[in-house]
Parts: C-alpha cells; sequence; structure tokens
C-alpha cells in the first residue's frame, strides 16, 4: 500500500469506492511534478491517470469527485483539516484534495517542490 492509499484510508468515508484508487494515484503523480498542475488538472494529471487504468479521463474526473464528495460527506474531517493545515469552512475541489494530500506527504517526507 503506497502513502498515498494510507492517508486515504485515514480520511475516507467509503474507501472502496473505485475514485480512491484514482485519487491516490493522482496524488502519487502530482507528488512528482513540480511545479504542482493548479489549472491543468484535466488536461495533465487525469489523462495520466486514465492512461494507467485504462479508462477515459471523463471517468476519472468524475470518480476523484465522487471520493471527494466521500470525504467531505463520510469522512473524517478533522483529519483532512490536519492534512489541509487549516479549518474548512467548504468542500474542497478535486484539484484541492489532490494538493493537500501532496504536500503533506511532499513536507513528512521532506520534499520540496
Amino acid at each position: 500500500m503506497t502513502q498515498s492509499e494510507r492517508l486515504l484510508h485515514r480520511i475516507a468515508g467509503h474507501i472502496t469506492n473505485s475514485g480512491y484508487r484514482y485519487l491516490a494515484h493522482a496524488v502519487d503523480l502530482a507528488r512528482e511534478l513540480s511545479p504542482y498542475p493548479f489549472r491543468r488538472l484535466t488536461t495533465t494529471l487525469y489523462p495520466l491517470v486514465a492512461d494507467r487504468f485504462a479508462v477515459s479521463h471523463e471517468t476519472v474526473t468524475r470518480s476523484i469527485a465522487r471520493a471527494v464528495q466521500d470525504i467531505w460527506l463520510n469522512g473524517d474531517r478533522d483529519v483532512l483539516e490536519e492534512i489541509a493545515g487549516r479549518q474548512l469552512a467548504g468542500k474542497p475541489s478535486p484539484g484541492e484534495v489532490i494538493y493537500f494530500l501532496a504536500t503533506y506527504l511532499n513536507d513528512r517526507n521532506g520534499i520540496t517542490s
């Protein structure tokens, strides 16, 4: 199990949702990218995830959004806010969740981007 998957297990609502494996892979890829592709998730990051799992990038986009919704509604919000480094007033976007998870893991491993 990767660090991303372990971290998602801490915050997930229903971890068997297929979007979580796409989300974990997106986090792993985002950790390697410098700078983080803030405005290019659907053109840069999601197609790479889609290729890895042999699905369309639309499937990845929709599944990751559902996983983020599941985290927000059913997951451990306290741990999510710890990862984000701040209190969250509303549901974060999928891109924000990927960014929070990637930077949290990189910071814990002493990796700077």
